[in-house]
């Protein structure tokens, strides 16, 4: 099975929300649901507290927008890849 990968290519942190607001790309395909990711580097899981509502923008460009613990900021960098697959290097 082809594992799901998301290109993280924004991160805000906005102090009125739960967590880290992550915009970024999905290949192939799309989520259903909240998603179990993590970080393609290392293997650390990258906890996901929800999958936020389309924007203009995220509709016109495909983007998808996840909230994401703050704990997990070291791991929320712009450039950064995440992946379905647990495994440490997405093997």
């Amino acid at each position: 099975m082809t594992a799901t990968e998301f290109q993280v290519n924004e991160v805000f942190d906005i102090a009125a929300r739960g967590g880290l607001v992550v915009v970024g790309a999905v290949r192939p395909g799309e989520f259903v649901g909240v998603p179990s990711l993590y970080d393609k580097a290392t293997g650390n899981p990258i906890r996901v507290l929800g999958v936020d509502h389309p924007t203009p923008r995220t509709t016109r460009t495909g983007e998808t927008i996840l909230v994401v613990d703050r704990a997990d900021a070291d791991y929320a960098k712009s450039g950064r890849l995440w992946t379905t697959n647990p495994a440490p290097g997405g093997t």
